[in-house]
């Protein structure tokens, strides 16, 4: 893997809620106006561009057919770079994982065996969304939740749907944001975007190293970050930091799926986990 260092801007944005509505997640898809901002902005030598998702890669990377930029699944426990290399967490944090789902897994399908309860199994984490069941079948699975996990990783990720549980609760997005900053060695302008309150402790990160945070709500989710309305905001907003044209619609492009992720060998220090990612 070839890392570029000598770049001014890092941009890194959260996906589910972000840059493609949370609404319907077996759907989710990039829409054309964020796609072609992402390949703008990754088309400018003077970018690194970085996306993070509680999704495995295998989920994501479908859904990002953008050459140049990286892809971090699982919360950045694991990586696909732009030239096709593929990294994953190691060592103890893996073997934590195998312990955690071994543990939680089956109890956690038993407390969304209910009518419209979903369970999606994110190999680091697990989602259960709710859209389809009604409000006392979500009250009665996040009661059967809370007995599980208490108020740790399920309140931090709740939304009115969706519960979203990390096996290893320091896996999160701030987890991911720090990784991809200590494996790009990166000391340029740093801006981050997400939508979730468990993204707020990243985007507070952010703002500490002097970078910009922005969400999408109607307020900020820390203070100093931007809120926007939605992800055409979003896309407005963003290009108005990078001093790029507003989008020009084009018609959309043909979903692909980039072909060669495969892992390479060298182990990289993982921030403040006492573990490593292999490459």
């Amino acid at each position: 893997m070839t890392i570029i260092t000598q770049r001014e801007r890092l941009w890194i944005f959260a996906f589910d809620g972000t840059i493609v509505p949370a609404a319907d997640r077996a759907k989710a898809r990039l829409r054309q106006p964020i796609r072609q901002l992402l390949e703008e902005l990754a088309d400018n030598p003077r970018n690194l561009v970085a996306l993070l998702s509680s999704r495995p890669l295998e989920d994501l990377a479908p859904r990002v057919p953008v050459p140049g930029i990286y892809l971090g699944g699982g919360c950045g426990a694991e990586w696909h770079t732009p030239d096709n290399g593929s990294m994953t967490l190691s060592g103890r944090p893996k073997e934590r994982l195998m312990e955690r789902r071994e543990a939680l897994l089956p109890l956690l399908a038993d407390a969304a065996a209910l009518p419209g309860i979903e369970l999606e199994d994110h190999r680091w984490s697990v989602a259960i969304t709710g859209g389809a069941a009604s409000a006392k079948t979500r009250k009665d699975c996040a009661d059967r939740l809370e007995e599980l996990v208490g108020d740790g990783p399920a309140t931090r990720f709740r939304r009115a749907a969706l519960v979203e549980i990390p096996f290893i609760p320091e896996i999160t997005m701030e987890f991911g944001v720090r990784a991809i900053c200590r494996l790009l060695s990166f000391d340029g302008e740093l801006i981050c975007a997400g939508s979730e309150q468990g993204d707020a402790a990243a985007l507070s990160w952010i703002i500490r190293q002097g970078g910009k945070a922005i969400n999408i709500g109607r307020r900020p989710l820390v203070a100093e970050s931007l809120a926007v309305a939605d992800v055409r905001a979003l896309n407005r907003t963003v290009r108005s930091i990078a001093g790029l044209a507003p989008a020009i619609p084009t018609r959309p492009h043909c979903q692909r799926l980039e072909a060669g992720r495969t892992a390479a060998a060298q182990p990289l220090d993982a921030p403040q986990t006492g573990c490593s990612i292999r490459r």
